[in-house]
């Protein structure tokens, strides 16, 4: 039996030899066309059962239907129980085979779509897609995992050591509650693969994601009546709205940062001038170098008000840390390349997405992690359609399973 070291090191073999790359497993790619239909009518479930990160929703549902799926493919499975702001249960599946390598697979139920919006946007399939809220991200990388594991049942195999599943419920929160939870588990895993969705057309996995965080500016100003003398008032709500005008250029995927303004909250009553408000930009970097720089520019700009005898002030708060390929990592994602076009897939390796995911606190555990096995999607976290494209079905499913036997031994 292959150890970890010895497989990486016949990844980083593949990548200086590529003509040594293996053939097609037949019979695993067999099962992946076989679990492909299933797997769509799985995905039409998931979809069906809301599930936002905010609200309480349909998490718990959604828990149980993933716990009884797991215990049907033959998993030892752990409910942790969420502490708010997140909801439902963190599902852990455990399956313990006849080998070494211990694998992690995550990937996250939850998703940004609130409460009612599969009624404005029901799951539907058109033209070789599948629409629906959160298709994409991540329920897609959620039925990945589940039918490449039928896949791999049906060959019987189990040459791994430990296998492990881990499904989120606060991943688009930050994985504020669940992260540590990924840290642990990453830690005691000898690899792991996270499973969020590609991109349609040109498929890419990253070497590197952001690291992200919340910059809160906090406005004060002074309260007055709005109609009877406003005069008397520093309005903080206009303040707010100045600084957003004049930061947006901090902006700057160049260097790998993005800082867009999301969120802003004023006042509390309609007849009153507002004395605070509130104003939050979503920031992701890849250098904390330059997010340094970032937040000191911010604040020096905050110093020459519009509204005089307005204050403001920086409260910058970290989230999920970043995520870099490293050597292991890197030689994993080749692999990952050669056995994609065994099926006739294309992976793009890409330098770095501004993108944040759980890969970042994998990758705190120390072990090598690799991103991206869900579906080929398109329109999360927009206001247009999200889908995913069903062509790539199969060959997802059997890249995973592949990558399983081939980090197991074979």
């Amino acid at each position: 039996m292959k150890t970890f070291a010895a497989l990486v090191a016949v990844c980083a073999l593949t990548l200086t030899h590529p003509a040594q790359a293996a053939l097609r497993h037949d019979r695993l790619w067999t099962a992946a066309q076989a679990e492909a239909p299933k797997a769509l009518e799985t995905l039409k479930a998931l979809v069906n059962i809301e599930t936002p990160s905010r609200e309480v929703g349909g998490m718990a549902e959604l828990g149980d239907l993933l716990a009884g799926r797991l215990t049907d493919l033959g998993a030892q499975v752990e409910k942790i129980p969420a502490i708010a702001p997140a909801h439902g249960s963190v599902i852990v599946g455990r399956f313990t085979g006849t080998g070494q390598a211990k694998i992690l697979l995550i990937a996250h139920m939850d998703t940004i779509y609130p409460a009612g919006s599969l009624a404005k946007r029901p799951f539907k399939i058109e033209g070789g897609r599948a629409y629906g809220p959160g298709i994409a991200d991540d329920k897609s990388g959620v039925t990945v995992i589940l039918h490449s594991l039928a896949a791999l049942k049906t060959q019987g195999f189990c040459r791994y050591g430990q296998l492990t599943v881990m499904f989120n419920t606060d991943e688009e929160q930050t994985s504020v509650f669940s992260g540590k939870i990924v840290t642990d588990l990453a830690g005691k895993a000898d690899v792991v693969m996270s499973f969020e969705p590609s991109t349609v057309g040109l498929e890419i996995i990253p070497r590197a994601a952001a690291g992200n965080g919340e910059t809160r500016v906090i406005v004060t100003g002074r309260a007055a009546h709005a109609g009877a003398e406003p005069e008397r008032g520093r309005n903080a709500l206009v303040e707010a709205a100045d600084i957003v005008l004049k930061t947006r250029d901090l902006d700057d995927p160049a260097k790998g940062f993005r800082f867009n303004w999301t969120q802003m909250t004023s006042g509390t009553i309609r007849n009153q001038i507002p004395d605070q408000a509130v104003i939050s930009a979503d920031t992701r970097h890849m250098s904390k170098a330059v997010l340094d720089d970032k937040l000191a520019q911010l604040a020096e700009r905050l110093k020459m008000p519009l509204v005089p005898d307005t204050t403001a002030r920086v409260d910058y708060r970290p989230g999920r840390p970043g995520y870099v390929a490293d050597p292991p990592s890197n030689a994993l994602i080749d692999k990952a390349v050669a056995i994609y076009n065994e099926v006739g897939g294309a992976l793009t390796p890409v330098p770095a997405m501004t993108a944040s995911s759980d890969a970042g606190y994998a990758q705190v555990s120390g072990k090598p992690v690799i991103e991206g096995f869900g579906l080929p999607g398109y329109g999360y976290h927009s206001s247009e359609e999200e889908y995913v494209d069903l062509t790539r079905m199969a060959p997802r499913i059997y890249l995973t399973a592949r990558m399983i036997m081939e980090l197991s031994g074979r």
